[in-house]
């Protein structure tokens, strides 16, 4: 077990240094989460990093919220999460899923962190109603998954839910996670600070959260995965990451220093603990990229774009 493959590092092309994820492949992570790149520099980035890595096998993310055009720059955008709602089609947001999943799998991705399903009138909220949200998020996440992508719903528990009381995030906010679980591959918890929740830790490195809301009152038994670090307010990384694993999140994306965070997380594993969690989190990646192996050949980055762009004339 190598403690290392939990954590995903980010890669930001033109700035980050192609070495030293080169060194963090061979170390043994589990991928990267990916930023600012064109498709066939992603999929070189791909190729290289397979061929350090010891496993041969990489998962490669997109933190997007809207469509792929955030993460590899020649990918065409997609029409807006809030007019899905409105469209003349009932099928567009599936329409969208398919179309973001197989521009991610052409451009070498395999995982979609998306979608949002907070609650909220504009995007990337795709409604303010629970079960429209349910709708279109489902319809969506099925369209990723039948192009051969992962997805991912995102942030529990809801951002528009942060002053909210308990009772009244199960009414509204819970519900597209409750009627999603067994649809998408993961969960993303928020980095804000619930205080009716939990008044101290932010969602992401709350025990009160993860453990006793979406594992036990919830009932979810999926994969959990951090907001991306780099982006997160948090104070001290490294023990920020160890405090989350030990709150029951599984795979840690992008952080800043992705080699301090490693050494932290294989600190606490020489102490004896979170043993048993990073084997289950291993676990879970393998069967991510065991789903992803088998499904659908991916399309040449121009049919993508292609079908993506026919999908909405």
């Amino acid at each position: 077990m190598k403690p290392s493959r939990i954590v995903f590092p980010g890669f930001w092309f033109g700035k980050s240094d192609v070495k030293k994820a080169e060194q963090l492949a061979k170390q043994g992570v589990g991928g990267f989460c990916v930023y600012g790149a064109t498709a066939k520099e992603m999929q070189d980035f791909v190729c290289r990093m397979s061929e350090a890595s010891p496993y041969g096998r990489l998962l490669f993310c997109a933190d997007i919220e809207e469509d792929l055009s955030e993460i590899i720059q020649d990918a065409p955008a997609l029409p807006k999460n809030h007019t899905l709602l409105n469209s003349k089609t009932t099928d567009a947001a599936y329409r969208k899923g398919n179309s973001l999943g197989r521009l991610a799998r052409a451009a070498g991705i395999d995982w979609v962190l998306a979608p949002v399903v907070d609650l909220g009138y504009k995007s990337p909220s795709l409604s303010d109603d629970p079960m429209s949200v349910v709708r279109l998020a489902g319809d969506m996440t099925a369209g990723v998954s039948n192009a051969g992508a992962l997805s991912c719903l995102k942030y529990f528990p809801g951002v528009s839910g942060a002053l909210k009381t308990l009772s009244q995030l199960e009414e509204a906010d819970f519900v597209p996670y409750k009627n999603l679980f067994r649809r998408s591959d993961a969960v993303m918890p928020s980095d804000m600070t619930f205080p009716n929740l939990d008044n101290v830790n932010p969602a992401m490195i709350s025990d009160k959260v993860v453990k006793g809301l979406l594992r036990k009152r919830l009932n979810y038994k999926g994969s959990i995965v951090s907001f991306p670090l780099c982006r997160a307010r948090l104070r001290y990384e490294d023990a920020s990451a160890v405090q989350m694993l030990h709150a029951g999140v599984e795979i840690l994306l992008a952080p800043r220093n992705a080699a301090g965070v490693i050494e932290a997380v294989e600190r606490e594993v020489n102490r004896g603990l979170l043993i048993d969690a990073i084997t289950q989190a291993i676990s879970n990646i393998e069967m991510f990229i065991s789903k992803v192996s088998s499904g659908p050949e991916p399309d040449t980055f121009e049919k993508a774009c292609e079908l993506a762009k026919k999908a909405f004339e």
